[in-house]
C-alpha cells in the first residue's frame, strides 16, 4: 500500500533543482472567478459558453497566451476583475478591467490589450501583481503550501495579491508568480515569500528558490540563473538576453549582456540521478529534468 506523501516535500528532499522550470508564456489572462476550481479550470467551471469560446478563442489568435483563474475569497465582489499581463524582458505591462459581468469579457478585443492598447474600458500600469497557486482540486501541495503564503502576502501588499489556479510545477509549491515580469518562485515559506515580494516591489530579483522568467525558453532560464549567479546581478533591468545557440540535442551557448559587458553561459540539460512523483496523483517515480553549468565566460566589453 503507497504512503502518503507531498510532491513538493519530494523534490525539496531530494535538493531538486528549480531553475530553468517556469512555465512559459508571453500573455496572461487573468480572470477572477469565485467559484469552486475544478482540476480543469475553464473547462470545469460554470461560465456561460460563449465567456468560455471567447476565452478558447483568445488561447489560440493571441500568440503564447495562457489562461489563469485567480481569487481572494469565497463570495465575489460587486465587479469582476481581469487582467491582461504582457511578459517580457523589457518594459512589461498589465491592463486591468473592471467589469460588472462575465458577459463584458467577451467585448474586448484582447489582441489589441496585450499590443498595450487599454482602450476606453481599460487601465494600463507596470505595478507589481502577485500569484500564489492555491489550487487543491489540481494538487493538494498547492493549497498546503500555498495558501500559508497567499495568507502572508496579503498582510504585506494586500490588494496586489491573488489566490490563482494551477501555474505549472506542483512540485515546487508553494508557487509565487511575479508580474507583469513574469518571475516564477518555488517552494517559499511564508518568510522567503514576503522577501521574493519586498525584492521585485523594489525591482529586484533573488536567485534562491527561483524558476525563471516566463518570457523565456527553459535553457535560456538556466542560464539566466547561472550568469547572475556568477556577476551578482539582481536588479530586473540590469541583465538583457542577447543571443541563444543550439550546440547538441540538450546544449545550448547562451549570451546576456550588461553595462558592464557580455557573458556567455554554456548549458546542458540532464535527468537526474534520483526518481521523483512529479504530483501527487500517485505517478510513477522517474528522473526530472536538471539544467548544469557547462562553462561561463566574460567577452570584451560592449561597444554601443
Amino acid at each position: 500500500m503507497q504512503q502518503p506523501f507531498f510532491c513538493s516535500e519530494l523534490s525539496r528532499r531530494a535538493g531538486e533543482k528549480v531553475f530553468g522550470t517556469a512555465s512559459t508564456g508571453g500573455v496572461w489572462f487573468l480572470l477572477e472567478y469565485a467559484g469552486a476550481w475544478g482540476p480543469h479550470v475553464l473547462e470545469q467551471c460554470s461560465l456561460a459558453s460563449p465567456v468560455k469560446d471567447f476565452l478558447r478563442g483568445a488561447l489560440e489568435t493571441v500568440p503564447r497566451s495562457r489562461v489563469l483563474f485567480i481569487k481572494r475569497g469565497r463570495a465575489g465582489g460587486q465587479t469582476v476583475s481581469f487582467f491582461v499581463v504582457r511578459c517580457r524582458e523589457r518594459d512589461p505591462f498589465v491592463v486591468r478591467y473592471e467589469l460588472d459581468g462575465y458577459a463584458r469579457l467577451t467585448e474586448l478585443d484582447l489582441a489589441r490589450a496585450a499590443a498595450g492598447d487599454a482602450g476606453p474600458a481599460g487601465r494600463l500600469t507596470r505595478e507589481p501583481l502577485f500569484l500564489v497557486c492555491t489550487h487543491g482540486r489540481r494538487d493538494k501541495c498547492c493549497a498546503k503550501f500555498g495558501v500559508p503564503v497567499y495568507r502572508a502576502l496579503r498582510e504585506s501588499a494586500c490588494e496586489q495579491v491573488w489566490q490563482s489556479s494551477h501555474v505549472g510545477g506542483d512540485r515546487f509549491a508553494a508557487n509565487l508568480v511575479c508580474f507583469p515580469h513574469g518571475l516564477f518562485y518555488a517552494h517559499l515559506t511564508e518568510e522567503t515569500g514576503r522577501r521574493a515580494a519586498e525584492e521585485y516591489a523594489a525591482g529586484r530579483l533573488v536567485l534562491d528558490k527561483y524558476r525563471g522568467r516566463a518570457c523565456y525558453s527553459h535553457h535560456v532560464q538556466a542560464a539566466e540563473f547561472f550568469t547572475r549567479a556568477e556577476t551578482n546581478l539582481s536588479g530586473l533591468g540590469e541583465l538583457r538576453f542577447e543571443s541563444s545557440e543550439r550546440l547538441g540535442e540538450k546544449n545550448w551557448r547562451v549570451r546576456f549582456a550588461s553595462a558592464a559587458g557580455l557573458y556567455e553561459a554554456e548549458v546542458s540539460c540532464r535527468l537526474s540521478d534520483f526518481q521523483n512523483r512529479i504530483t501527487c496523483q500517485g505517478a510513477e517515480p522517474k528522473p526530472v529534468p536538471q539544467f548544469l553549468l557547462e562553462n561561463f565566460r566574460r567577452l570584451e566589453p560592449l561597444r554601443r
